[in-house]
């Protein structure tokens, strides 16, 4: 039987958490039992004693044929996953077959069509396995909306050189309903190529009415499941079971042919001197027949079976040595071999069978079992202990705390605490934790801080001070382990204090974490050299947002342009190195670094993290500066998807910052000091760090200036006092030119900086303060400065420069094309570069450029989403994508647009 593998939660990915890699595996075997899950998900069941059932054999060669989809639906333990394996193994009516046995885990929509991509992938010829490959993270960039993963699918398997059929064991283990709906737009808009074939316990949340109807649904329930007399008679006779045509009946009729209890009943009968009372002893109702049948089947095995049974439930999945280590025995091999091979115990995960998994009916009965304490105990220390020496931690901790062993899984957590959640553990670590007495967990004060630290990675600030300070308190009783306890703390700390904006907070709790390995080795950290990548790209963050601008490159570039562990830190390092840029006014290496930053994080499904928020920020920024509006609004609307899943308050205040840039860069004033006052409100009694705090007064404040409120801009300027920051001291300089007060005494060394958007601004101010032939010079300053970087804002945001611009350029000028750019963008006239068709800001998705070319035909949106197997809303949202980047209004002028640039 195919196995079920066990959940595992989506990486998030917090200020201390890196991408996860395969945890390594030593030992006699070679494949963990997360491994082992992951191999099962496309492992067709391994089987013996199966009766032939031809008649079920002709239903789905006939199924496959006529309908899109085939639902084998049952009870548990009606031989569905055995029938459709061993039609698979009889030929699969002629078609290529994709194994895929479904779990909890399926219902992320990514999972669960990278799934099925990876199964069909092998089966279907080069050119759909290449195009399935983008769906799983391969071949290319990766597919980040769920909502196109269906039709890209189907899209594949048009491609497909032969017909498959796509084999989903256990549907029921599914509940998303963005799954079931890119399933039911499979079976509503069929492949001719592809059939499905699904087990499930229950009918799945589809129109089964409206599908049997239209002929698109084909089923196969227990009345065609259940045993008949000749085939339990067959089955019988496998298993070396003694019985008449009247026992096989008789067994037929109380079983109401249930392959399980047929399977249960015949090992029962083939011990019983009394075959008649045996038979007879049957009840009809299934549960009672189940329960019977376990306690009867159980208690009549030899004592030795029973107790190993008994022995290896404690773990959820074995191999022969892990229930060697818990049993005391030496034949651990043979026996799970011998009890595979029954198929009434025990599930083969993989060919020859290395893992192992119970029988959920089985499993169930055997922990229900009254045990004495200590005995149960001693079997989880034992497994627990097990997967500690082959590294793996997680089984180890689900181990030791199943069998209550506090201070064991204190003593696995606290070791491998960092290397768990920077392997994409974090998620289970916390559910596991949650479920110890918060008594014990308060107690413990490793336990503490490990739910403390799974909890900050995921962004959960839920009790962390309260399991921070536990921890605290019970440190001093851990002798040697408690510097490793100090380490993690301190790490716990800090991503703490950024999820609460508190960068200052950041930085001090980072400079307090060792970054020695050999020092963290000896602590006895896990994973130690991720350590130190985690602290200095956090702490280059911090020191960025706080104005500390060269110690942030510093730990920022050692960080970005290492090798190593810990990518996911390293993208945070080269997005935050793309902001310190753009904070420069160096726009083309501040491009090139997000961009570089946005595809990596593409091709590794990481568009949401908020480690890349900075990138699009800087995007968003460096836009604005060089006049490019529209292309401003695509990175702005990315940052707010960020937020939603990730909310950092420093990068929300400076999106709404940009925002309000970009607001008052077209002319709407009004909007862009709304967008600046409802950022500050929603701030509330959080601090911002000095120089973000210093640009959002000054550029509310000159706002309210150029608007007609003087004094309420003075009001702001004196709460905030001196800038402590060049950019803080030209702003202030900006807004008391426009209160026509003095600004050449507050530009000071600001005119001579090696800042490129500090000098700039710094000129023009004064230029427009200063007498004419100085003003020329400082112009000619802010130009050349200026020019290389492409930095337009500064001038634009100035109509008073224009006659300035005009003298300049008639004396000449050594950045003259850029001068007389910058004139024509002043007066409102199309630039040379806006003469022509000029390409797109933001290049068009592949899924866009596909949209496009649908907006060229005759097709409705309704019709178009029948195509590409999605709803219209996500029509309508790719047609807005295509719009904006194409500064289009409507449909015409898209397509006229597209035309003109070569698009179509």
């Amino acid at each position: 039987m195919a196995a079920r593998r066990a959940s595992s939660g989506p990486v998030v990915a917090g200020p201390w958490t890196a991408h996860p890699t395969p945890t390594p595996t030593t030992g006699p075997t070679t494949d963990t039992p997360r491994r082992a899950e992951a191999e099962a998900e496309h492992a067709v069941p391994v089987a013996t004693h199966v009766v032939d059932r031809p008649r079920l054999h002709t239903l789905l060669d006939r199924s496959v044929s006529t309908a899109a989809v085939t639902l084998v639906v049952g009870p548990a333990g009606w031989g569905k996953t055995l029938l459709v394996g061993s039609w698979l193994a009889a030929g699969a009516g002629g078609r290529a077959a994709a194994w895929v046995t479904l779990g909890p885990d399926h219902d992320e929509p990514a999972r669960f069509w990278g799934a099925l991509a990876r199964a069909v992938g092998a089966q279907a010829g080069p050119a759909t396995a290449a195009a399935l490959a983008r769906m799983h993270g391969r071949g290319g960039g990766r597919l980040a909306d769920p909502d196109e993963l269906p039709g890209a699918f189907a899209h594949a398997l048009r491609q497909a050189e032969r017909p498959v059929v796509v084999l989903l064991d256990d549907l029921h283990e599914v509940s998303s309903p963005a799954v079931h709906q890119g399933l039911r737009s499979l079976v509503e808009r069929p492949v001719p190529s592809l059939a499905l074939v699904a087990t499930s316990r229950r009918d799945p949340p589809w129109p089964i009415t409206r599908l049997r109807l239209a002929g698109l649904l084909a089923e196969i329930r227990p009345d065609e499941l259940a045993f008949r007399d000749d085939e339990a008679a067959t089955l019988f006779a496998q298993l070396g079971v003694r019985a008449d045509d009247e026992h096989v009946r008789e067994m037929v009729a109380r079983t109401g042919g249930w392959a399980a209890g047929m399977r249960l009943g015949a090992l029962d009968l083939a011990t019983r001197p009394d075959v008649d009372a045996a038979v007879a002893a049957f009840s009809g109702d299934a549960h009672s027949v189940s329960a019977y049948l376990l306690d009867e089947v159980l208690g009549r095995q030899p004592a030795e079976l029973v107790t190993f049974l008994e022995q290896i439930s404690v773990v959820d999945l074995v191999c022969a040595d892990l229930a060697d280590a818990i049993t005391g025995r030496a034949d651990g091999e043979a026996v799970l071999a011998e009890l595979s091979a029954a198929h009434l115990f025990v599930q083969a995960l993989d060919h020859p069978g290395r893992w192992y998994r119970l029988h959920r009916l089985v499993l169930d009965v055997l922990r229900a079992r009254p045990l004495p304490r200590r005995e149960r105990r001693d079997r989880h220390r034992r497994a627990a202990e097990w997967f500690r020496h082959h590294e793996m931690p997680l089984e180890a901790l689900r181990a030791a705390l199943r069998g209550e062993l506090w201070a064991l899984a204190a003593e696995v957590v606290s070791a491998h605490l960092v290397a768990l959640v920077l392997r994409g553990s974090g998620d289970e670590v916390a559910r596991v934790l949650t479920e110890v007495p918060e008594p014990v967990l308060l107690e413990r004060p490793e336990l503490a801080a490990a739910l403390a630290g799974a909890r900050v990675t995921r962004g959960d600030g839920t009790q962390i001070e309260a399991l921070v300070a536990a921890a605290r308190r019970g440190a001093g009783a851990l002798g040697g382990r408690r510097d490793r306890l100090e380490v993690h703390l301190a790490l716990i700390d800090a991503a703490h204090a950024r999820l609460r904006g508190d960068l200052d907070a950041v930085a001090r709790a980072y400079r307090s974490v060792p970054l020695d390995v050999a020092t963290l080795d000896r602590q006895g950290v896990r994973d130690a050299a991720v350590v130190p990548v985690v602290v200095l790209a956090n702490l280059g963050t911090a020191e960025l947002w706080t104005g500390d601008l060269a110690a942030a490159e510093g730990h920022l570039r050692t960080t970005a342009e290492g090798a190593g562990p810990a990518p996911l830190p390293r993208v945070n390092a080269a997005a935050h190195l793309a902001l310190l840029a753009c904070e420069r006014g160096e726009l083309d290496e501040a491009e090139l670094r997000a961009r570089a930053v946005v595809e990596t994080a593409t091709e590794a499904g990481w568009t949401r993290m908020p480690q890349v928020a900075t990138a699009y920020l800087t995007l968003a920024r460096l836009t604005i500066d060089r006049d490019e509006l529209g292309a401003a609004e695509v990175w702005l609307a990315r940052l707010a998807a960020v937020e939603e899943v990730a909310p950092e308050p420093h990068v929300q205040l400076a999106r709404s910052l940009a925002l309000a840039a970009r607001h008052d860069a077209a002319g709407d004033h009004e909007e862009a000091l709304s967008r600046l006052r409802d950022a500050r409100a929603r701030a509330g009694s959080w601090t911002p760090p000095r120089p973000l705090d210093e640009q959002c007064a000054l550029a509310e404040a000159d706002l309210l200036a150029r608007t007609g409120a003087p004094d309420a801009a003075r009001a702001i300027a004196d709460r905030l006092g001196p800038a402590r920051t060049d950019a803080g001291r030209v702003a202030a300089a900006r807004l008391r030119r426009h209160l026509d007060e003095p600004v050449t005494d507050v530009l000071g060394d600001t005119l001579t900086s090696a800042l490129p958007r500090v000098r700039t601004e710094a000129c023009l101010l004064g230029a427009l303060a200063a007498e004419p032939e100085r003003a020329m010079a400082l112009l000619e300053d802010a130009l050349l400065t200026a020019a290389p970087h492409g930095l337009r804002r500064p001038f634009l945001a100035e109509p008073a420069l224009a006659d300035l611009l005009r003298r300049r350029v008639d004396r000449g000028s050594g950045a003259a094309g850029f001068a007389v750019d910058l004139l024509a963008r002043l007066a409102g006239r199309p630039t040379d570069r806006e003469a022509a068709p000029r390409p797109l800001a933001e290049p068009l998705t592949e899924r866009e450029s596909t949209m496009l070319r649908y907006l060229a035909s005759t097709l409705s949106n309704p019709e178009i989403a029948a195509e590409l197997y999605v709803s219209v809303n996500t029509v309508k949202t790719h047609q807005r994508a295509v719009y904006r980047k194409l500064g289009a209004t409507g449909r015409r002028e898209a397509v006229h647009r597209a035309r003109d640039l070569g698009l179509l």
